[in-house]
């Protein structure tokens, strides 16, 4: 194989990366709406202010999440006050969440990258 088939190759091959890369957040983006909704629902979170200032961008390159600062607020155990630091019950709908996709996220975008899924990635047009 000469140079020029093996370029070819890698330039396929990170196109289908690029797919497979926005493929898996375009999952995860799903899974961590979902978890949020469930969590916020069941917790009594139920005006629509706590839904509309969260926001998923997907692209080639990852994943982006936009939020609201109440929603950072809610999630932490303590805050400081000027008489010191007071604690207070956290709703974890932040850290938690994230966190825990984002470990998956990793797992799958290391071993998910399979000649099968590269087939499948191939045929998608």
């Amino acid at each position: 194989m000469d140079l020029l088939d093996q370029r070819d190759n890698n330039g396929h091959d990170s196109i289908l990366k690029k797919r497979f890369i926005q493929s898996v957040m375009q999952e995860a983006k799903v899974d961590i709406d979902k978890a949020q909704r469930n969590y916020l629902s069941s917790r009594g979170f139920e005006a629509n202010d706590w839904y509309d200032g969260r926001g998923f961008t997907v692209s080639t390159d990852g994943l982006e999440y936009t939020h609201l600062k109440k929603h950072r607020f809610v999630d932490m155990k303590t805050r400081r006050t000027k008489e010191g630091i007071k604690k207070k019950r956290s709703h974890p709908i932040h850290n938690r969440i994230i966190w825990g996709h984002y470990n998956n996220i990793i797992k799958e975008l290391h071993f998910g990258f399979t000649e099968e899924i590269k087939e499948k990635l191939r045929n998608i047009d």
